[in-house]
């Protein structure tokens, strides 16, 4: 009982910041399309990538995520950059992709791929929105 109302009061902190900030930079105009002005952030979903993987030992691995890029103004991107993350990734081992954090390997490729095309040249960001890894 103890961990668990622990892991809770580490999950509200952890959303805590976010929180504040979105209050901050709302200001009472309502609606969602346009806002923020110089402090706001666009968010653009990059299309669901599938990733599989053969370890050394011959185990299969299946992984999913979901992303988004972070901009300062609004914009959109190729429709191919999430081919060009998914080439990236599947090309490294399991045991490298899967080593330390695989979040930061994703976000690091997807930050870089994304900056290398010129409707993505201005992303401030990577968020990873979902990964699962079978």
């Amino acid at each position: 009982m103890t961990m668990l109302s622990r892991r809770a009061l580490i999950a509200a902190l952890a959303v805590l910041p976010a929180v504040a900030r979105a209050s901050s930079k709302g200001g009472g105009g309502g609606g969602g399309g346009g806002g923020g002005g110089a402090n706001g952030e666009y968010y653009v979903k990059i299309q669901s990538i599938f990733l599989e993987f053969w370890d050394e030992d011959g185990i299969f691995h299946a992984v999913n995520m979901e992303l988004s890029a972070v901009f300062h103004e609004q914009t959109s991107l190729n429709k191919k950059i999430s081919d060009r993350i998914a080439q990236a990734l599947s090309a490294m081992p399991w045991e490298e992709f899967s080593r330390g954090n695989p979040a930061a390997t994703v976000k690091a490729v997807a930050l870089d791929i994304v900056r290398k095309d010129p409707t993505g040249a201005k992303a401030v960001e990577i968020l990873v929105v979902k990964l699962v890894m079978r």
